[in-house]
């Protein structure tokens, strides 16, 4: 469906333009830490995938969004489905989180269930008519939003489970959640957090908790990364070693150094510039993300909107602090910079329906 000429002129081309230059800034990093052995030329890929993501992103603005929000119960089925399907797909390091597509083409369906769950919210809350909400008008959602995260956490991947949870309450926020009721939830969540560590947390995943309070008890196993990353982001001072000089990066003592840890890579070879420089391209993001929920036209394209942001906002954070050593290691990406098809796929397609709501914000 071709994009209505008058929408154009609402687009926000700074949102996309800082979008994309983070997008450049990780293929550049990915390119620092890749220019030899069997991970040579992965940056290739990820410019090839970003350009993919920018088709992405403009099929995410040429359907109304509302049209999306109205079919988003058929499009969180499927993407049940999907993760339905990745439990039975081939392993891989132990983990099932990929779907095949031939070709050595593989898709994570759980990087998508995220922008589709902020559809699905963005729905149920809009189309309900109260001023404030309880914790009985949670329950729908609540489960929506558990049945994937329980299904994602089986694979397992607890991080992306985990960050359904603020796309959930920040909507559910906005809606008019009772303070009461904010209390409540609160309660529920520390009741299930607690559960989830006697019962539902494996052994490494524990451990992660426990090396992070103190990263001695297993320096060269649980511990290693934390130790690593730190060392990296340190050494990096003001200005940095250089493009391409990191040591810790360059001669591979970082570990996973262009997916979950390219802000150490770039930490160490840029510095506090370079941190301080990419954080800000982030923060306008962010910026900008909230603007565009403050002028939306409609509830569910204010939800739609904040649902999306918070998503992105959480990795953001939660992926920089756990690179200096603030949060317990998770596999997290950081969007728009980490390698990866799918994360940065996913993270386009969210800006995409971003710019969707924006663009229609007068539209009939």
């Amino acid at each position: 469906m071709a994009i209505d000429r008058r929408l154009v002129a609402n687009v926000d081309w700074p949102l996309l333009a800082a979008a994309l230059l983070i997008g450049l800034i990780g293929v550049a990093t990915i390119a620092s830490v890749t220019r030899s052995g069997p991970a040579a030329g992965l940056y290739l890929k990820q410019l090839s995938l970003l350009a993919l993501g920018v088709v992405l992103l403009v099929l995410a603005t040429s359907v109304d969004y509302r049209r999306l929000v109205d079919r988003s119960p058929l499009l969180y089925l499927l993407g049940l489905a999907a993760l339905v399907a990745v439990l039975f797909s081939k392993e891989v390091v132990e983990t099932h989180r990929w779907l095949s597509l031939g070709g050595g083409l593989r898709l994570q369906p759980s990087e998508f269930v995220k922008p589709l769950t902020a559809l699905l919210m963005a729905k149920i809350f809009a189309e309900s008519r109260r001023e404030t909400l309880g914790l009985t008008d949670l329950a729908g959602p609540g489960a929506a939003v558990a049945a994937a995260a329980a299904l994602i956490a089986s694979q397992p991947d607890l991080g992306t489970a985990v960050s359904l949870l603020p796309i959930f309450v920040t909507v559910a926020f906005l809606a008019g959640l009772r303070p009461r009721a904010i209390l409540w939830l609160v309660v529920t969540m520390t009741l299930v957090g607690a559960f989830a560590w006697k019962f539902a947390l494996r052994d490494y995943q524990k451990q992660r908790v426990y090396t992070f309070l103190d990263p001695s008890l297993d320096p060269m196993g649980a511990g290693y990364q934390k130790i690593q990353s730190e060392i990296a982001v340190g050494s990096g001072g003001l200005t940095g070693k250089g493009y391409g000089r990191g040591s810790q990066s360059q001669l591979g003592y970082l570990p996973a150094r262009q997916t979950d840890f390219i802000f150490s890579v770039l930490a160490e070879e840029l510095g506090f510039l370079g941190v301080a420089a990419t954080l800000g391209l982030y923060l306008f993001v962010l910026w900008r993300c909230f603007g565009v929920a403050m002028t939306a036209r409609d509830r569910a394209g204010a939800f739609l909107v904040a649902g999306v942001t918070a998503s992105l906002a959480f990795q953001v954070v939660y992926n920089t602090a756990m690179v200096a050593g603030l949060v317990p290691v998770k596999g997290l990406p950081l969007p728009l910079m980490s390698y990866g098809g799918s994360s940065l796929l996913s993270s386009l397609l969210g800006v995409g329906l971003i710019l969707n709501v924006r663009m229609r914000r007068f539209a009939n």
